[in-house]
């Protein structure tokens, strides 16, 4: 299945790690801190993220922090895991999309053609047409994400069986730990840049009035010279 193309098409860095899997598959691990999009996953809490071009070979980001927090949930045998998951929901959205998907928007079509051959003027009956495949699509829609959402939840316990239970809550912890740390360590950075870009604006708000008083100072000596050459010559003109 395809997923993430940009980020994968767009990724810069070497990979640290290269996984073959069973089922013929590849996987590249690599630490997602010197990509381009780094910042927009982080912004979207998201530490790791899978790619792929093709649907057959992935690449996988993590936030490196993470990953030398985490390392056990990125091993071959648990990515294998993910693999089947990632393979068992593009099986599902394509069903979805041959299957109801297609049949709808066929049925659509057909029904739009009929009212408009035997029901031109009849609005509302094309309304509650289109209404009622709606919310069937609508329907169909939720049933494919509980679905999906039991395989992922599926995945994350055989991961856990693997792992150990009292291994894998002490990862968990782990992970929750620093994710909130990052973010703490990422708000305080962000607040002492704001706090030295204010400091720069007031140094130049300070050197500016400091040059305004020696202009000032300049002018007022510029102008007692006036006053005196004047002075001066109103008294010679008197003798």
């Amino acid at each position: 299945m395809k997923y993430n193309e940009k980020q994968f098409y767009q990724s810069i860095t070497e990979p640290i790690e290269t996984q073959e899997m069973s089922n013929g598959s590849k996987i590249d691990l690599h630490y997602m801190n010197d990509e381009p999009f780094f910042m927009d996953n982080i912004n979207k809490s998201r530490f790791s993220v899978w790619a792929s071009g093709d649907g057959k070979n992935y690449k996988l980001f993590v936030e490196k922090g993470l990953y030398d927090e985490t390392s056990e949930l990125y091993t071959k045998d648990v990515n294998e895991i993910w693999m089947e998951f990632w393979a068992k929901i593009d099986r599902m959205k394509k069903r979805y999309l041959l299957f109801v998907l297609l049949p709808i928007l066929l049925v659509l079509a057909a029904a739009f053609i009929l009212i408009s051959i035997f029901a031109p003027n009849n609005v509302w009956l094309l309304v509650g047409v289109v209404g009622v495949i709606i919310v069937g699509s609508l329907f169909a829609s939720s049933f494919l994400n509980r679905k999906m959402q039991v395989e992922n939840l599926n995945a994350a316990n055989r991961i856990r069986d693997k792992i150990g239970l009292e291994r894998f809550k002490q990862i968990l912890e782990a992970q929750d730990a620093y994710i909130t740390k990052f973010y703490d360590d990422l708000q305080a950075k962000y607040e002492e840049e704001d706090r030295l870009v204010e400091e720069a604006e007031n140094l130049d708000e300070i050197e500016a009035i400091a040059n305004d008083k020696i202009v000032s100072d300049e002018e007022l000596e510029a102008n007692k010279e006036i006053a005196t050459e004047d002075t001066q010559k109103d008294d010679t003109k008197e003798e």
